[in-house]
């Protein structure tokens, strides 16, 4: 498929640099663009509820991870807090 495009100034200037970057060519980048998008929409899937789609984003970007500990953390939390790097 071929596509036509027009940019702005600045968008042209932000192609240019990323195909400097990145080395790929503006097609590249363009398939680059959609594949991200597509993953971000996946995201956004209407038929997630508010809390579903929380967790989805925090588990994509790496921010969720789990330990073992007691059953009482919520509570005692400040007590198994190592503080030593704090005079």
């Amino acid at each position: 498929m071929q596509i036509t495009a027009e940019l702005d100034a600045q968008h042209l200037e932000k192609l240019h640099e990323l195909e400097l970057l990145l080395r790929k060519t503006p097609s590249e980048l363009i398939t680059l663009a959609i594949d991200e998008i597509y993953k971000i929409r996946k995201v956004f899937e209407p038929e997630l509820n508010e809390g579903q789609r929380a967790y989805q984003l925090m588990q994509q970007s790496g921010f969720i991870g789990s330990f073992e500990d007691d059953g009482d953390l919520s509570e005692n939390y400040k007590s198994y807090l190592n503080w030593s790097h704090k005079v």
